[in-house]
């Protein structure tokens, strides 16, 4: 993880974005906050929406809570797979 303060230098927006292509930045800015900037995939933009996604996340507490399980062996049985 790279540092960028910005009290040394004002990269440019297009700089940094092609530095964090390479890895993960810390940026500090003027006022000494803190910030990350790196590049993300579609997975990982996909996580970030279903976290703020209310009724997703209520969906997965109630099935969190769940106390039913159906094993492995029984959706192989279901779906016609043979586990060796």
């Amino acid at each position: 993880m790279r540092t960028i303060d910005l009290t040394e230098g004002k990269p440019s927006v297009d700089e940094l974005l092609e530095w964090a292509k390479s890895e993960a930045l810390i940026i500090q800015g003027l006022d000494g906050a803190h910030f990350v900037l790196e590049e993300t995939d579609e997975f990982e933009q996909e996580v970030a929406v279903l976290g703020r996604n209310k009724n997703f996340m209520k969906f997965l507490e109630k099935r969190s809570k769940e106390k039913e399980r159906t094993p492995i062996g029984e959706v192989a049985r279901r779906l016609g797979i043979e586990i060796v």
